[in-house]
């Protein structure tokens, strides 16, 4: 027998057995209470054609549209459990998982009976990475990255309408230091216990908040994340210092490579999964380095453009270039007063105006809410502003029920000598301004 099928278990040994189920008339509320009795994120429930999954994006996404919790799940937009054996080899669920555009699968035992479920996230960390995870530390991964964290008194509602996906975690700060964090099994707890929104977050969010020292590695990373049963690593330099934070799903993004690696070397055992997975291989880092409403790039992807932007101008005589961040004026009042989807209509909306504006050469990335990044290689100062303006000015030209939309701008140009970290405090800065002399406008940062 090959070494190698040590790489690839069988469904049932990585499956997560012992699942919480709830009849499909159950109520919202009740599910509720045994995901936090039970310390979920997702519950099983049971239908006359089989088994739907109830998660926590689908609780999120039912507040956000205002909808009572004394629904049944029933009555819901079902996610059916599509099913499979425990002795299938975890390296066939790829396919299915493409097939079936789902993110679970129910396992089922010798007795055909439903005996634990398996997420797309299980199979990809199934494989053991050692041979490359045991290198790369997480400050690595991390090198340019910034983390945002919210006042302590800023109110409950606010920080739980910025949480969408069970990946979402708010660092909340005290003084500067990080005082506590808000993820959305916080948010069940909450929804649960009816609390008062209008409160300050200091009175619900979660402390002391456990941390990983950025020289680990990415395998004592995933390790640590599946003892504690977490969904991202908070990550800290030696003197405690906040350094950024990390999901399992980035953590699996950054290991995927291996494991088209892995299926090379056994091509002969693996057949044309080979094929499948090197084209998975492509779609994951497309994803990993997309935002999923607007179909720009994300925070992640900018980085690194910007950062390879910056190589770029020590190699080629410091030709210029330089970075846009749009911020949305009054964005909060467009959700509170049409709603979320509204929101989310208008977000894709500058998404489309902008690019409209743009060279093949630039790129345009949401960097968090309703801030956009626009990188502009070769472009000076003067250019980028009068692009600036352009966008601003076609921006405006929009509006929804009455309600005008526009953006403020903070442009810089890249300075010789200037760290990331600095070229993006200058453009928080201009940007700043813009908005606090009148919004709608461009500022340039000095």
């Amino acid at each position: 027998m090959h070494k190698t099928v040590t790489f690839f278990p069988k469904v049932g040994e990585i499956a997560h057995k012992g699942i919480v189920q709830i009849s499909g008339t159950a109520l919202i509320e009740e599910a509720i209470v045994l995901m936090e009795a039970n310390n979920l994120s997702d519950v099983v429930y049971q239908l006359e054609r089989g088994h739907g999954i109830f998660t926590v994006e689908d609780l999120i996404r039912h507040r956000r549209q205002g909808r009572s919790m004394a629904t049944r799940l029933m009555d819901l937009e079902t996610h059916l459990l599509p099913y499979v054996s425990e002795e299938e080899n975890v390296l066939h669920l790829l396919s299915i998982f493409v097939e079936k555009k789902c993110r679970y699968l129910g396992v089922k035992n010798q007795d055909d009976l439903l005996d634990g479920i398996v997420s797309y996230t299980d199979v990809l960390a199934s494989v053991d990475p050692i041979v490359m995870m045991e290198h790369k530390t997480l400050a690595e991964i991390l090198k340019n990255g910034r983390v945002e964290m919210i006042a302590e008194s800023t109110a409950t509602e606010v920080v739980l309408d910025q949480l969408i996906y069970a990946e979402d975690a708010m660092l909340i700060e005290s003084g500067g230091k990080l005082a506590g964090i808000v993820t959305t099994r916080d948010i069940v707890r909450m929804i649960r216990d009816g609390i008062d929104l209008t409160l300050p977050i200091r009175c619900h969010m979660t402390t002391p908040v456990y941390t990983i020292n950025h020289r680990e590695t990415i395998k004592s990373a995933i390790d640590y994340l599946k003892e504690r049963k977490f969904k991202r690593a908070i990550v800290v330099d030696d003197e405690g210092n906040l350094n950024g934070v990390i999901t399992q799903i980035e953590l699996i993004g950054v290991t995927y490579g291996r494991w088209a690696e892995l299926m090379k070397l056994h091509a002969h055992e693996l057949g044309e999964l080979v094929h499948v997975l090197e084209s998975k291989n492509i779609k994951l880092q497309h994803e990993s380095l997309t935002d999923a409403l607007t179909g720009t790039g994300n925070r992640r992807m900018i980085n690194q453009a910007i950062e390879a932007e910056i190589g770029r101008y020590y190699r080629h005589e410091r030709q210029a270039f330089s970075i846009l961040l749009l911020d949305i004026d009054f964005f909060k009042k467009i959700n509170d007063n049409f709603g979320h989807p509204v929101g989310d209509e208008v977000l894709k909306l500058l998404c489309l105006k902008a690019k409209t504006l743009l060279r093949i050469s630039d790129t345009l990335a949401r960097w968090g809410g309703e801030e956009f990044v626009v990188l502009l290689p070769t472009a000076d100062i003067d250019s980028a502003t009068i692009l600036a303006e352009r966008m601003r000015a076609e921006i405006a030209k929009n509006s929804y029920n009455n309600h005008a939309i526009t953006i403020s701008i903070g442009a810089a140009e890249y300075r010789r000598g200037e760290s990331q970290a600095m070229l993006l405090e200058r453009l928080d800065r201009a940007l700043y301004e813009a908005k606090k002399t009148g919004r709608n406008k461009v500022v340039v940062a000095q």
